[in-house]
């Protein structure tokens, strides 16, 4: 059996007892021989009388423990704690020097803290790509409170929290009791209806009972009684907080795909750009000539390229015109209206790839020229979605949505392409001309309104 300091003060302000027995094969951590030293406390072990109080294992052949309980509870008896400064690899530090097995129900607590906070993690990663970022600073507020439970608990320290998402304990006891009352809802089993991001708010709320189990096992005695009712009271507010999230979240206006659901979309605006095939890059830089890159782009593994070409119309061209990568099995050229009259081609819209019965052109580069036979379009406005987004939202590759933008020039994009790719990441894609119809920026968000259809 292993004694800590720990446990000696939790079992002595009790009883105040000045002579302890101690079980044959028991250790007393260097802590808690300290505080029997300061508390003039004998200790004495079973069947054996007093022992010196300057071993560091107390032990009786005769009152030994049955064998299966050493092996599980007690280091050998006889032996001595390891030398100051070392420790075994099936101990670990309590607080301060105290030492005790990994097995015991607090190092289990802990472990259950840091599993719960990574699933915290992962889960704002996935409502960020969602979009939801008022879910993901939530979720940074109960980062913040379970690491600030844990210090509490390591340092022995009271653990005091006035809100939790903005409300008391008190609050959060209430709202949680009786979401029929403050949500409209009434308890429910979770069903696939309530979709991805409850199914993950209600996981997150189930780990959180289980550090709340953990710490129950680690701080109630078998008498009922509770060495520490500030944490065990934090987690189960936890709980309810989480709970109210998942209510908060349900609570939403179920009319999916129609004209009142919104869903907010970053916007990127594209400029005018070229997509080329291997065998016309090296036409136009060389033999064997590889793209070199500028800058990322939003869309992953996408990059603008340092290299840039000219396009030559029937009527005029446009010079500068950037590359992007990586390469693509068929040369592609996307440009908005107003390019097109420059160039003196038909502005034809398509979406990305689909080059039949587009235009053809004339790109020049430092070292030759290609006359593409098709591939001029200008580029169809479009979303791109990871599927995780899609499902969350309703929505799915190939619909067609309205898109609606706020400020000064307000305007509705009709017929805007969804594109689902794991690849992907959300982005409304319009041209410069679209853009600087509805006096865009970088910083500007767009609003989907519902399916059209597809």
């Amino acid at each position: 059996m292993i004694i800590t300091e720990f446990e000696l003060r939790a079992n002595w302000h009790k009883s105040k007892a000045k002579v302890i027995t101690v079980p044959a094969g028991s250790i007393i951590t260097p802590t808690a021989r300290d505080f029997l030293r300061a508390k003039g406390i004998t200790v004495q072990i079973e069947g054996n009388g007093v022992m010196d109080f300057n071993k560091n294992t107390y032990s009786s052949v005769s009152a030994s423990p049955p064998k299966d309980e050493a092996r599980t509870q007690t280091v050998t008896a006889g032996s001595s704690l390891p030398e100051p400064g070392t420790k075994p690899e099936y101990m670990s530090h309590l607080r301060g020097k105290d030492l005790i097995l990994k097995t015991h129900p607090v190092i289990a607590l802990r472990g259950q803290n840091d599993l719960f906070q990574c699933a915290v993690v992962e889960n704002q990663l996935y409502f960020k790509a969602c979009g939801e970022l008022e879910l993901v600073e939530n979720l940074e507020e109960i980062l913040g409170f379970m690491r600030a439970l844990m210090v509490a608990e390591v340092k022995d320290e009271p653990f005091v929290f006035e809100r939790l998402l903005g409300l008391s304990p008190t609050e959060l006891r209430e709202q949680s009791h009786d979401p029929q009352k403050y949500f409209g809802l009434k308890y429910g089993y979770i069903q696939q209806e309530d979709g991805q991001l409850v199914a993950r708010l209600h996981t997150l709320r189930s780990q959180s009972r289980v550090v709340e189990l953990c710490a129950c096992r680690a701080f109630i005695k078998e008498d009922g009684t509770c060495l520490r009712e500030d944490i065990i009271q934090a987690l189960n507010r936890l709980s309810s907080a989480l709970f109210i999230l998942v209510c908060r979240v349900r609570s939403r206006p179920k009319s999916k795909k129609t004209e009142t659901e919104l869903f907010e979309v970053p916007i990127g605006i594209s400029n005018h750009h070229v997509h080329l095939a291997q065998n016309d890059l090296e036409v136009l830089f060389g033999k064997g000539y590889v793209l070199n890159t500028q800058k990322g782009l939003s869309q992953p593994g996408q990059y603008a390229a340092r290299e840039m070409v000219m396009l030559q119309g029937p009527k005029g061209k446009l010079e500068n015109v950037r590359i992007l990568g990586p390469l693509r099995p068929e040369s592609q050229v996307e440009v908005s209206i107003s390019d097109c009259f420059k160039l003196g081609v038909t502005p034809i819209v398509r979406d990305s790839g689909q080059l039949e019965g587009t235009q053809g052109i004339r790109l020049i580069g430092p070292q030759g020229q290609v006359d593409l036979a098709r591939g001029v379009m200008v580029a169809g406005r479009h979303i791109h979605m990871t599927p995780e987004i899609a499902e969350a939202w309703g929505f799915k590759d190939g619909q067609r949505v309205k898109v609606d933008v706020l400020g000064v020039r307000a305007v509705s994009f009709e017929e805007t392409l969804i594109r689902v790719s794991p690849h992907y990441r959300l982005e409304f894609h319009v041209d410069m001309d679209e853009g600087n119809a509805a006096a865009l920026t970088s910083n500007s968000k767009a609003t989907i309104r519902g399916v059209q259809h597809g």
